[in-house]
């Protein structure tokens, strides 16, 4: 994953709207009163801990309580807002790209996390692997590089063109079909689907504050001065209002495209 500075207050800005996918996710998993009683999960690229404290209240049920629940990041400063946190959960930082657990996994759950690590194609068995027989991948990331939101930062940054495509080649997924492919050699019950959420912002400049906390970051970060940084950002806003514009109501509705996945792995 990329090592450029995550700000939990800023990414915490669209805290419902992030979390939102999230709970969709965790809806269609099965829960101890349906019989699934995990003992082991795992929350990769948990952030701030608010997706993790999610799995906490779904798992940690009379019927399981001493579940072990773990949240994994590479930022320390997402950890260090999580640990504040009072729910019994482990918080470790590491690398997802070279993280292994110490003991077999019933849930590896992923949030909006997996973009920023490469090559799903080795990543998606590499992490089926960590599961238990019947236990599950539940990953969700968001789909939406080819909407205007993420377009216009390169035509924003044309006159640094080759440090913006460096940068935005971090955040690569593949087709539906290609996570198909890779999970069903491990996996049976593959369940994919993609769901557009229609964001009710309120701000200034939203889809700006939307992507500054996430996608434009190693943008950001790859320009050459705080003076290109102000002309990108300027040119990048002013797209950006003239493609989302505010109603008269002051509400911009931003349209965001996520693609969930659940796969199980077949039983030995």
């Amino acid at each position: 994953m990329t090592n450029t500075h995550w700000d939990p207050v800023r990414y915490g800005l669209f805290g419902d709207e992030r979390r939102r996918p999230a709970k969709d996710l965790i809806a269609r998993l099965p829960k101890p009163a349906d019989g699934f009683v995990p003992r082991h999960i795992v929350d990769l690229g948990c952030g701030p801990g608010s997706i993790t404290a999610l799995l906490d209240q779904a798992y940690r049920t009379p019927e399981n309580p001493d579940v072990r629940i773990v949240g994994i990041d590479s930022s320390s400063e997402m950890l260090e807002t999580a640990s504040t946190r009072g729910e019994n959960i482990e918080w470790q930082q590491a690398d997802i790209a070279q993280w292994e657990p110490d003991e077999p996994i019933d849930i590896l759950f992923s949030n909006a996390a997996l973009q920023w690590v490469p090559e799903h194609a080795k990543l998606f068995p590499r992490l089926t692997r960590f599961l238990r027989p019947g236990g599950l991948l539940a990953i969700q990331v968001p789909n939406n590089f080819l909407a205007p939101s993420h377009q216009l930062i390169g035509e924003a940054g044309i006159e640094w063109r080759d440090a913006v495509a460096e940068a935005t080649q971090q955040i690569r997924i593949m087709r539906p079909g290609d996570y198909f492919d890779v999970l069903s050699p491990d996996c049976d019950a593959i369940d994919l689907w993609q769901t557009q959420y229609c964001h009710v912002l309120h701000s200034e400049d939203p889809v700006f504050d939307w992507t500054s906390s996430t996608a434009l970051r190693p943008v950001l970060a790859a320009l050459p001065d705080d003076n290109a940084r102000a002309a990108f950002c300027e040119k990048y806003k002013t797209r950006l209002k003239q493609v989302y514009p505010p109603r008269e109501d002051g509400i911009t509705l931003f349209p965001f495209n996520r693609l969930f996945m659940i796969a199980r792995k077949r039983d030995a």
